[in-house]
């Protein structure tokens, strides 16, 4: 199973540019015609929906709109500490809902 920055990183690559809602961002997570990566892209799924609000965003502006911390700080109005620190909690969670080392 690919990990899970892996794969956030895969999705940015494909998204195309343009304004998309977190809601969005994450439906788009479940849909795939080939079915090893709808069920990776199910289980991301349900762990991106199982953080807070505010880790979820920090997460899709860092990899999916491939913003700085310093960016994602301006836009959240938080201190870069802030983001450092929810990015990096998020991301644990996420290693670990997902069974990741």
């Amino acid at each position: 199973m690919p990990t899970i920055v892996g794969e956030l990183r895969r999705h940015q690559a494909r998204r195309s540019q343009g304004t998309v809602s977190l809601d969005e961002e994450l439906e788009a997570l479940a849909v795939e015609s080939d079915v090893a990566r709808s069920d990776t892209r199910l289980l991301l799924r349900g762990a991106l929906l199982s953080l807070t609000r505010r880790e979820r965003a920090v997460v899709a502006l860092r990899f999916y709109r491939d913003l700085t911390q310093e960016d994602i700080a301006a836009e959240l109005g938080l201190s870069q500490a802030q983001v450092s620190r929810t990015l990096s909690t998020a991301l644990a969670k996420l290693r670990s809902t997902l069974g990741e080392p």
